[in-house]
């Protein structure tokens, strides 16, 4: 189940991208895990409990 949004700014609590700003791209409905752009060119995928709103950081 989606709990986010394409183009949603967010960030990772989790990871060495912790606290960087990122837009989620895609959303992986057979892993259940969102695709989050960071840069032009570096991008990861991580679930749903790894991920909060830019706007609540």
């Amino acid at each position: 189940m989606e709990q986010f949004k394409l183009g949603e700014s967010v960030t990772v609590i989790n990871s060495p991208f912790k606290g960087i700003y990122g837009v989620i791209v895609f959303y992986d409905k057979r892993q259940e895990k969102y695709l989050i752009r960071f840069s032009g060119q570096q991008q990861l995928y991580y679930s749903a409990d790894e991920i909060i709103l830019w706007s609540e950081k």
